[in-house]
């Protein structure tokens, strides 16, 4: 194998052939109806699905705009449309305890229905009650019972009169119940004066005969009393006997439409008799008008009571429509547990069993919730709070100021509702990874992770698949129809966005958005059919739109305000190539690294490490560097050495070991003295044996370095020298192809360091012989001569120093 080869213009970009594709235009391709290169994630969210036992609930990790959210909603709605329409639920007035409001599980499509059929029974009841209780044979014998019980509480009274009046010192006086006994004498009452003046004895022995007859009156009031209390129950038990017929009825019919809810017949036996018991409520008495406006100095109306006669319809689903896909956006506490809604009336916060409002996972209760994780872990308190949910699988309101520990005044507890559902977080690749690292319930209740690939391999099948994408957005969006030209100018573009030639990327966002910008370009040019030139168009116009900084960088390369002069050979300096990222964009930008070797034992100085400019990549790469030097030239004797190295006009941290094999170079041309050419530019990483490892963002490197050539003039002779392991991430532009193409530009590819010294600097590395050294005129041979030289200065130094202290 060539130590070093010059790359040609094929090498630099995979073309996709349109001919190979078999169609002129996407009219005559199907519409994708599969996920596209996410065969393994596909199998395993089915696998996520199929397993009914607790805790298979899915994570799907991978880049945004990879397709994730789509493809799962598509699959699992084709699943749910052939499973079980789950169960409706409602909650009901809690007869025993109002706070805690009873959950009702009813047959799907019967919720509704039971809803309509109270509202219409209690409707009737308020009418058919009160005619019940004015019919006339009601009305008949509830006056025979105040009559019979009339008749004997008078004849109770009319006997102690008797028995007064026939007592002359004693007289009532009044009627009813505001008869007193008063002194008299003969039969007529004494005035106060007239009852002074008598003698004591006499007005003792009358105030015995008063008091004897008001314990008399006492007891024949009593009677009296007991007698219309036993009236008026004997009354209200018939108006109850009357109502519980007028209810029962009624009550057997709807019973014999819920059969298949035990729930619901036991609620309704609650509510007949709460009826029974409250059926002057259901009477023009019950709602008289200083009732009512009672009520509304309280702000409540006559119609709160009949609410307890009503349900609360939490879950409705169409019973044709499978199990439910549910996707929540906005996973806020309250949108995903629901709530128990209040309203202030003069000050005070009142709710009911009615303003109990559902959430997403009681929406998708029997079937499947899609959720974005990095929402649900923004939003205080959810993710404890569906944790909780999945773990004990019930489902209870939200209670914020709970969770919080706040006192609250009384709400409602309602009854938790059984919960059987499939949750589904969609998020990135380090939100998994931190979860699964840092919540030990993580594993238990997410045990599938989905991992959609970021890219897929590029072959006539994914091909023709990005052709099928393409048809589908057209028919759904409907957008113009794309050549075969086009829609290879796409496939081209995936590679591109996938870093590698033989790799197509499977962020079909990015896809999809060009696929618009492409198709307005052929709309503004009133074409009817999407060429390439309208892909190569919108390609450039987002350039344009999404590279100011890159432009601006370009025009301080321009005008001198960064240092770059790509001409001549110089000793300790060689350009290598930053990568900056901005957003969803990243260019290069040469960066010149400058090298001082002098006599010294300090080693090698990082300036940007020292000045703590570096990261935890660039310090290992630079240590792996240091690495290298021992291990090719201080096997056998010490290296004394001190140099320095620094990048020139860079003043943010630098990241990564890709400048690693440019320090190097810079390094070894200042300790032996050749110069380097610096028309080139150099990216790579380094291990301790020399090798040259790939590096990442090696397109936008080389792209970028090109445009800075470009600014100060193409002359012929510049170049890059890359990791030979990068070639297949080479997606280059058509003008750098071009340019390469006619010469103008070079790109070089090395497998290890050695390869690059005769680019450099026209001088062979040099390979150590059998003695250890190195042949003569080699970079590696200079190298040695140098560090040699300085061992025997430094000896000579040593040695003067003693020679002055034996002086």
């Amino acid at each position: 194998m060539e130590r070093s080869i010059e790359l040609r213009p094929q090498e630099l970009h995979r073309i996709c052939d349109p001919s190979s594709l078999g169609f002129s235009t996407t009219e005559e391709v199907a519409p994708l109806a599969a996920a596209l290169g996410q065969a393994e994630a596909m199998q395993a969210l089915a696998f996520g699905v199929s397993v009914a036992s607790k805790g298979y609930n899915i994570f799907a990790l991978g880049r945004a705009g990879s397709g994730r959210k789509t493809f799962i909603q598509q699959d699992l709605r084709a699943w749910a449309e052939k499973e079980r329409t789950p169960s409706s639920w409602c909650y009901g007035f809690n007869f025993r305890n109002p706070r805690h409001p009873k959950a009702m599980e009813l047959p799907t499509g019967k919720g509704e229905l039971l809803r309509a059929r109270l509202d219409a029974l209690i409707a009737e009841l308020k009418r058919a009650i009160p005619q019940a209780l004015e019919a006339d044979d009601v009305a008949n014998r509830r006056s025979k019972i105040y009559e019979e019980r009339g008749r004997e509480a008078s004849s109770a009274m009319e006997a102690f009169r008797k028995e007064v009046e026939s007592n002359p010192d004693v007289v009532l006086i009044g009627h009813q119940d505001g008869v007193v006994v008063v002194p008299a004498k003969d039969g007529q009452p004494l005035s106060k004066e007239a009852y002074a003046a008598l003698p004591t004895e006499v007005r003792e022995s009358i105030d015995e005969k008063v008091r004897a007859a008001s314990k008399g009156l006492f007891v024949a009031q009593r009677r009296m009393h007991e007698l219309r209390s036993e009236a008026q129950s004997l009354a209200e038990d018939l108006h109850r006997q009357v109502t519980r017929s007028v209810v029962a009825h009624r009550f057997s019919i709807l019973k014999d439409l819920n059969q298949e809810s035990p729930a619901v017949l036991k609620h309704l036996d609650a509510m007949a008799a709460d009826i029974v018991e409250n059926w002057e409520k259901f009477t023009p008495m019950g709602r008289d008008d200083s009732g009512e406006a009672a009520a509304a100095a309280l702000g409540q109306t006559g119609e709160d009571f009949f609410i307890r006669y009503r349900v609360n319809l939490i879950v409705t689903p169409d019973r044709h429509a499978g199990a439910p896909v549910i996707m929540e956006s906005n996973p806020s506490l309250w949108n995903l547990l629901g709530r128990v809604e209040g309203q202030v009336r003069f000050g005070v916060m009142v709710t009911d069993f009615t303003r109990i409002a559902p959430g997403a996972l009681h929406r998708a209760n029997g079937g499947y919730l899609i959720l974005h994780a990095e929402e649900v872990l923004s939003r205080p308190h959810v993710w404890t709070a569906l944790k909780r949910t999945l773990r004990t699988r019930e489902l209870r309101p939200a209670d914020p100021a709970g969770d919080l520990g706040i006192m609250v005044t009384e709400t409602l507890e309602p009854e938790p509702i059984p919960l059987n559902i499939k949750v589904i977080l969609i998020g990135e690749p380090r939100t998994y990874y931190l979860l699964n690292n840092a919540d030990p319930e993580f594993e238990e209740l997410f045990k599938v992770k989905v991992d959609f690939t970021p890219h897929m391999d590029r072959t006539p099948e994914t091909e023709a698949g990005y052709a099928a994408f393409v048809a589908a957005r057209c028919e759904k969006e409907e957008l113009p129809s794309f050549d075969a030209t086009a829609v290879a100018a796409l496939v081209e573009e995936g590679s591109r966005l996938a870093g590698n030639q033989w790799k197509l990327s499977t962020r079909f966002r990015a896809i999809r958005d060009l696929v618009r910008e492409a198709a307005h370009v052929a709309s503004q040019a009133e074409a009817q059919v999407v060429a390439r030139s309208h892909v190569e168009r919108a390609l450039d116009d987002r350039y344009r739109r999404n590279n100011r900084p890159h432009k601006e960088l370009l025009d301080l390369i321009k005008r001198g305000g960064l240092s770059f002069e790509p001409h001549g050979r110089e000793v300790g300096q060689v350009h290598g190539i930053g990568l900056m990222q901005v957003s969803d964009e990243a260019f290069g930008r040469p960066i010149r690294v400058m090298c001082s070797a002098y006599l010294g034992a300090e080693g090698v100085i990082n300036i940007e490490r020292e000045a703590q400019m570096s990261g935890r990549l660039h310090s290992k790469g630079f240590l792996v560097l240091s690495g290298y030097l021992g291990r090719t030239f201080a096997r056998s004797k010490p290296l004394l050495l001190s140099a320095s190295l620094s990048f020139d006009q860079l003043y943010e941290e630098v990241e990564g070991d890709s400048a690693s094999a440019a320090e190097l170079y810079a390094l070894l041309s200042a300790v032996s003295g050749v110069p380097i050419r610096q028309d080139l530019c150099v990216t790579g990483a380094i291990n301790q044996d020399g090798l040259i490892l790939p590096v990442g963002g090696v397109t936008p490197k080389v792209e970028g370095v090109f445009a800075a050539f470009e600014q100060v003039g193409l002359t012929g002779e510049q170049g890059v020298i890359v990791p030979r392991r990068n070639i297949e991430n080479l997606v280059l532009r058509r003008r750098i192809r071009d340019a390469v193409a006619e010469g103008q530009f070079h790109i070089h590819a090395i497998d290890r360091v050695e390869d690059a010294w005769p680019i450099l600097t026209g001088l062979e590395a040099g390979t150590m012989q059998e003695d250890e050294t190195y042949p003569e005129g080699t970079v590696h041979r200079l190298v040695v001569e140098q560090l040699e030289e300085f061992v025997r200065e430094w000896k000579g130094l040593s040695d003067g120093e003693e020679a002055e202290a034996e002086e």
